[in-house]
């Protein structure tokens, strides 16, 4: 694949920007200036939640384009590659969130954390499809809002959004067994990122083969195992150069790098970007995006 592009958080700063974790807007804002389609690209350090209630769409993750039919929901992690073709009379809501807070609400359950933490579409059956509308028009509402306690009330908003696509997908017994493994996979490539393991261990980890891991990984988060593996070192990186004093050369030997000159190549494959070109433009809160 091509190279595609890597996006920063974006949204307009403004003063009523209640949180700089979440922004919201509609899909017309957007899509409308770019002739309705959203090229491929993808987000290093971001959660989003497409809710699509009329019109038509073709939608990419990872690398498969599939039709989208509302009412319906798409979930996108960090550094998927994803991209959409609408129609001119679609309408909905895009709410992207750091990702880092988008799952550690404290009401939604352990058990659904798992099944939110992949990209994919959910189809909305009628008994649900009216509660996420309503969460996420209470979202947006309140996000452009100045009432009393509005952060609070986007936060609880935001729970019964998550919950009730997380009950979808908990309902549906075929979206279950794939995503253990990705979510296991995950939950391994946490504990272990820093010590640079290789595909086969964390296969060997979860009783499955390199092939089998590579097969649940594309299906469910959009990049080979090993694509994973980067984008978590990337993400990683990236909140290193950004919010501490490390040098690049500390960063990289904190992230399991034994040559600075390796790890600069590898930021910079990944990133679009030199690390110490990133940091530059984040201390002054330049944009980022390559």
């Amino acid at each position: 694949m091509r190279q595609v592009p890597t996006y920063a958080l974006y949204g307009e700063k403004s003063s009523n920007q209640p949180m700089d974790w979440l922004h919201c807007e509609s899909i017309p804002a957007r899509s409308s200036r770019f002739n309705w389609e959203i090229a491929a690209h993808r987000h290093a350090n971001l959660f989003q939640i497409l809710n699509m209630t009329r019109g038509r769409a073709d939608c990419l993750i990872g690398e498969v384009w599939r039709p989208l039919k509302p009412p319906v929901a798409v979930l996108v992690m960090p550094g998927v590659v994803h991209g959409f073709r609408f129609s001119p009379d679609t309408d909905g809501h895009v709410l992207t969130l750091l990702a880092d807070q988008a799952l550690q609400f404290p009401g939604l359950a352990p058990q659904l954390r798992p099944l939110l933490a992949q990209s994919r579409i959910i189809e909305l059956p009628a008994d649900s499809s009216p509660a996420v509308a309503q969460a996420v028009h209470a979202v947006v509402s309140d996000y452009a809002g100045s009432g009393i306690s509005r952060v609070g009330m986007i936060e609880a908003q935001l729970t019964v959004l998550l919950i009730t696509l997380g009950r979808v997908l908990a309902a549906d017994a075929d979206a279950l067994s794939p995503n253990r493994h990705a979510a296991a996979f995950r939950a391994l490539l946490d504990q272990h990122y820093r010590e640079q393991r290789s595909v086969a261990f964390y296969a060997r980890k979860l009783g499955i083969s390199e092939v089998h891991l590579n097969r649940v990984c594309r299906a469910s988060l959009g990049h080979s195992a090993l694509g994973v593996i980067n984008q978590r070192l990337l993400v990683e990186a990236r909140r290193d150069l950004t919010f501490t004093l490390l040098s690049v050369k500390e960063v990289a030997y904190s992230l399991g790098f034994q040559d600075p000159a390796y790890f600069t190549r590898f930021f910079t494959k990944q990133a679009g970007i030199t690390p110490t070109e990133f940091r530059r433009r984040s201390v002054r809160n330049e944009p980022t995006i390559q």
